[in-house]
């Protein structure tokens, strides 16, 4: 019970947190803007006390009230700082979490290509604009609401409800054009930077290839085309936030002219706080474009995390697959073969002790990688790695690197390892005779790696996770016979794991007690 109550408890924590912050936010503008506006009436009532002949102006109250103002922004501003980008960041992190918990209940669409590396950055962007768009959107919204009813209602009592009436249209109106500029500017403009430095960086790191297909022309050519339209992109945007800056600036002028002028300020002091306290109210409104520009791009990105998810069609579902594991090892049953390959009604059905190994083989587009990504989700469903160790862990035969170096990406599947554990597991897997370490930079989607580094860096990080299923398609791709027969040899002694391959073709190493089903089956049951 405690386990289903945690999610909710965190839930409540984090809008609890996020509703403090807008608290804390709007305490510290209304500081400010009552801060401006007393600070203006003191001065002009010192200075008109100053003037006169006999005055019985006490400064003390006026002064005081003004140190707490001044106080109270302090201490607003800085706590209003660390609570909100706390909330934000508790958002950020749930928003990511979320995405990668999608990725891996759909694993099978990795290798079918749907959840590329790509996706996944661009998913990554999007939960940082969903999360920031507290700060970014809804603090600036609540204040201009917050202080708007406080200066209204200020306004009328020093004065009269006509410039209260007067402010209050003034904010409405710089609201009304702040909701008509949509964030489709400003969202072209970074679809078009992303694109232009997705070309980038490709084109420099694969400049070698390119120049001798004789490409650079037209590489050059392309990337002029997306320059162009990166400035085009960004002149459209530019023009749209100055019209909406010019606008809502208008407004406020209009609006602050207007409530001085209908004003009936019995002193100069008033006349002088109502003045500055419609300025600063003003002034936060014009915080409401870019705040519109924010919620915008946040919704984009929200809808993309939440509409955009993966789906595959014709692999085998997993409830279609009888999976069961103990501590002897695993089994399953019952899977349903292509009909394309083998005739209606046969099914496949194998067990894998612990230390031992499965071997799929068979010709291309036989089923062998289709069997491994159900597999492997069956697994996942049956089996939630009480002990601490990850039931089932897939390489795929198209994994993906992350930009940086080898070793940020080893750590994602175990944040603890350090640069000399690091350096042990890749002499392990003889990438050191490469001159591979830690620090070493993979290169956008690992393309400064080779491809046979690249299966041994997605086998250690599998292997980093310490899995009781091991499931790799392909893993001797991209190397020689020696290599491949060590790779193998390591995974035929992993006491506590049980391993399942998919090869293309059996190595002539073939152990003896490795277990090798061959797809499509001709005869017989499994």
């Amino acid at each position: 019970m405690s386990s289903s109550r945690s999610p909710n408890i965190r839930g409540r924590r984090a809008r609890s947190l996020a509703a403090g912050g807008l608290v804390l936010a709007v305490v510290a503008e209304l500081s400010s803007v009552g801060l401006l506006g007393l600070s203006g009436w003191f001065i002009s009532s010192c200075a008109l006390a100053g003037a006169a002949t006999f005055s019985s102006f006490s400064y003390i109250a006026p002064s005081g009230g003004v140190r707490a103002f001044a106080l109270a922004r302090v201490a607003g501003n800085y706590s209003k700082r660390l609570v909100l980008h706390a909330a934000a960041l508790r958002r950020v992190a749930t928003a990511r979490a979320g995405l990668f918990d999608r990725a891996a209940a759909t694993g099978r669409a990795q290798e079918d290509g749907l959840w590329s590396g790509e996706l996944l950055d661009r998913g990554m962007a999007d939960a940082d604009s969903a999360g920031m768009a507290l700060i970014e959107s809804t603090a600036p919204v609540a204040v201009t609401a917050a202080l708007t009813i406080g200066a209204v209602l200020a306004v009328a009592a020093s004065t009269s409800l006509a410039p209260a009436a007067v402010l209050a249209a003034g904010v409405v109106g710089m609201a009304v054009i702040a909701h008509r500029t949509p964030g489709t500017a400003r969202e072209a403009e970074q679809h078009t930077r992303k694109a232009l430095r997705a070309e980038l960086v490709t084109a420099v790191d694969a400049w070698t290839e390119l120049a001798s297909l004789g490409a650079a022309e037209q590489l050059a050519a392309r990337t002029t085309v997306r320059l162009a339209r990166l400035d085009t992109a960004r002149e459209a945007s530019g023009r749209r936030r100055h019209r909406t800056t010019l606008a809502t600036g208008l407004i406020g002028t209009a609006t602050l002219t207007a409530a001085v002028a209908t004003g009936r300020a019995p002193d100069a002091p008033t006349f002088v706080f109502v003045a500055l306290l419609a300025l600063g109210v003003l002034a936060q409104a014009e915080q409401l474009a870019p705040a519109v520009e924010a919620r915008a791009t946040a919704r984009a990105a929200h809808r993309r995390l939440t509409t955009s998810v993966p789906t595959t069609t014709g692999a085998p579902a997993a409830a279609e697959m009888r999976v069961w594991s103990t501590e002897q090892g695993i089994g399953f049953a019952d899977y349903p073969l292509l009909s394309m390959a083998l005739r209606p009604g046969r099914v496949l059905g194998a067990t894998v002790a612990r230390g031992a190994m499965l071997v799929v083989t068979g010709r291309s587009g036989s089923g062998k990688s289709t069997l491994l990504r159900a597999l492997a989700s069956s697994l996942q469903q049956a089996n939630d790695g009480r002990d601490g160790r990850p039931a089932v862990v897939a390489v795929a035969a198209d994994d993906h690197l992350f930009t940086g170096t080898l070793g940020s990406n080893w750590r994602l599947a175990d944040a603890a390892l350090t640069d000399d554990e690091i350096g042990e597991r890749l002499a392990q897997l003889r990438l050191n005779d490469s001159g591979l370490t830690a620090t070493s930079p993979v290169g956008p989607g690992g393309r400064q790696l080779s491809g046979g580094e690249l299966r041994r860096v997605y086998l250690g990080r599998a292997l980093a996770r310490h899995p009781h299923v091991l499931i790799v398609d392909e893993p001797t791709t991209g190397l020689d016979d020696r290599t491949a027969r060590y790779v193998l040899g390591i995974l035929a002694n992993l006491p506590d794991t049980a391993v399942v391959l998919a090869l293309h073709d059996v190595p002539e190493c073939l152990e003896a007690s490795w277990h090798v089903t061959q797809l499509p089956l001709d005869h017989g049951r499994p």
